[in-house]
């Protein structure tokens, strides 16, 4: 007689872990297809970021730090504080009544700023123009009044502010950064103008000598455009700062 081994059957555990057919490369396609998708929403993210920095659909300037703060004293006699002017795109330059030709051409830059936002209703509401004088003893509220007369500018257009030499110094040469020096009847400066806006953060910086109207203009509308930006808009511009979508 041949004896045969007794036959063991597979336990219900044993059943239930041997693997179901189908089931595992079902799961495979979708792990697969679930990596296909996260791939093809990176590689559109990363286009859309290179579309964005390259071609620029918004621009905005530079937010450079914030401006210096002062007290000083305008045409009229009377204190202005930097935040008596919150609310309104400042242009600030700084010069003298005495520097004659050799700041004839920022000037002349200037003006040509206040005819358009004159043109446009922007003067005065929401641009304001301000000079501060680097000249403490000869350019007195008066003496900077009729300055303003000569250039037929009105206050709420452009302000003219002055202090003490060491006010002046601190703010100008220290804070500002900006070079001159009073030696007697001469005054060495280094013409400059600035953009501050409506917020009191310093935007743009530009070269007093060489100054054109077309790209302050131009500066300007861009602050305007940010800061009237929707709720929706908004996230954009801030992108716009992010992967440093400034003008050419």
């Amino acid at each position: 007689m041949h004896s045969s081994s007794p036959r063991v059957s597979a336990t219900p555990l044993q059943r239930s872990a041997r693997p179901v057919e189908g089931s595992h490369p079902a799961s495979a396609r979708w792990i697969r297809r679930a990596l296909y998708g996260v791939a093809a929403m990176f590689a559109a993210l990363v286009v859309l970021i290179l579309w964005f920095v390259i071609a620029r659909p918004v621009q905005v300037l530079p937010r450079i730090s914030q401006a210096p703060a002062f007290m000083l004293t305008d045409q009229d006699g009377r204190w202005v504080s930097d935040t008596d002017l919150r609310g309104s795109v400042l242009l600030i330059n700084f010069a003298h009544t005495r520097c004659g030709e050799r700041c004839a051409t920022m000037e002349r830059s200037l003006l040509t700023v206040v005819d358009s936002l004159r043109a446009d209703g922007r003067l005065g509401t929401r641009v304001r123009l301000v000079t501060i004088t680097v000249d403490a003893d000869n350019d007195t509220p008066a003496t900077l009044r009729a300055h303003a007369a000569r250039l037929n500018v009105a206050a709420s257009e452009w302000i003219f502010l002055t202090g003490s030499a060491r006010e002046l110094k601190q703010l100008i040469g220290g804070e500002y950064g900006v070079y001159y020096r009073v030696n007697g009847e001469t005054i060495d400066l280094d013409q400059r103008v600035v953009l501050v806006d409506e917020t009191g953060l310093l935007r743009a910086e530009y070269d007093g000598a060489r100054l054109d109207p077309a790209i302050v203009l131009r500066d300007i509308g861009l602050v305007e455009q940010e800061a009237n930006s929707s709720d929706v808009a908004r996230p954009i511009y801030e992108a716009a700062h992010i992967f440093v979508c400034y003008p050419r």
